[in-house]
């Protein structure tokens, strides 16, 4: 077993447009919990607390199932404008099985 890290990036150019856009998604393994972790306060800074609803979202039965983080970006290399970008972040554990194809 181990862990898979989702991070599903998206974004809009101001808080005003409804819908945003996928422009990037990462899938990352790694063999414990903690190691995660690590990653996510490298990453963010730190993780939410469980007791902030809008940093946490839920799937249709109301169960949390990962987290939001929202934040102004803007590619600095490219002099860009800024956009707003909402990282959706998931963790699932991953039990992989072999399986022989005929």
């Amino acid at each position: 077993m181990y862990y898979e890290l989702c991070i599903t990036e998206t974004a809009k150019n101001s808080l005003k447009e409804e819908e945003s856009q996928i422009f990037n998604e990462e899938r990352l393994n790694f063999k414990t919990l903690d190691e995660v972790k690590e990653h996510l306060i490298e990453r963010y800074g730190k993780l939410p607390k469980r007791t902030i609803t809008n940093t946490v979202y839920h799937d249709p039965e109301g169960e949390p199932i990962g987290f939001l983080r929202s934040f102004w970006n803007k590619d600095w290399s490219h002099a860009s404008k800024s956009w707003w970008q909402t990282d959706w972040v998931v963790v699932s554990t991953v039990d992989k099985q072999p399986v022989l194809v005929n």
